[in-house]
Parts: C-alpha cells; sequence; structure tokens
C-alpha cells in the first residue's frame, strides 16, 4: 500500500509503490493532459491563458501577421451586454400576484395587500412593476 492510496482503498491487498500506485494511474489532468495528478495539483503552469481580444490583430493567427507585415493595432467596438430588463409584467389579479409571491417565497404582512408586498419586493430588485389587464 502506498500513501496516496491506503485511506481510499482499505481492502487492496496488492503492496505496490506511489509511481505504481492504480489510484493515481487513474487521476486526469485536463491541464497538461497526462494522467498521474489532478488538475489543482498541476505542476505545469496552463500554456494559453484566455483573454478577450481588444485588438482586431489579435482574431488573425500569428502567421498573417508576419506575412503580410500587419503591424496595426485597430481596436475593437466594446461588445456590451443587455442589461436584463428592469421591468416586471404580472397581470391584475390578486390569484397571479399571490401565486408569484409564493413561488418566490416572499410573504405578505398582515394590513399589507399584496399589490404593496409585490411593489416592496420588486423594490428590492430593482426592478419597476407594471399591471396588464
Amino acid at each position: 500500500m502506498c500513501s496516496i492510496c491506503k485511506d481510499v482503498l482499505k481492502n487492496f491487498g496488492i503492496p505496490h509503490t506511489e509511481e505504481r500506485c492504480p489510484l493515481r494511474t487513474s487521476l486526469y489532468c485536463s491541464n497538461c493532459a497526462t494522467y498521474g495528478h489532478r488538475l489543482q495539483t498541476c505542476p505545469a503552469k496552463p500554456s494559453v491563458l484566455f483573454t478577450e481580444p481588444a485588438y482586431v490583430e489579435q482574431l488573425l493567427p500569428p502567421s498573417y501577421l508576419s506575412e503580410f507585415k500587419i503591424t496595426t493595432r485597430t481596436p475593437l467596438q466594446n461588445q456590451r451586454e443587455e442589461e436584463p430588463p428592469r421591468l416586471l409584467e404580472i397581470q391584475d389579479n390578486d390569484r397571479v400576484i399571490a401565486a408569484y409571491l409564493s413561488a418566490r417565497s416572499v410573504k405578505s404582512r398582515k394590513g399589507v395587500s399584496k399589490r404593496q408586498t409585490l411593489e416592496e419586493y420588486a423594490k428590492l430588485q430593482n426592478k419597476r412593476v407594471v399591471y396588464v389587464k
């Protein structure tokens, strides 16, 4: 038994070294594409770090850049993600409002209408309530 598998494979009766450990040889590292260790314990640094391109020339392969002697740096237009709509459209019906609130585990207080509770909840979510008929 080796120190790697003595806790996991307690009844494994074949003596072996850490280099020949069956548990260790089953571990796969997707970073360096080898067996023998996990991704968290990989000794190799990642070969290519993911970066978001800032210039058009970063989208071209290096062979094209050298072949056509491209040395410019044309900035890419920033692609902004659209914010989710800050509008909550709901039917103007007490049952629908009650179902919406109960689906989100929002309890209404005594003496407060469901519409007012919904508007308070929407305010916490930075949304505006629009009642649809």
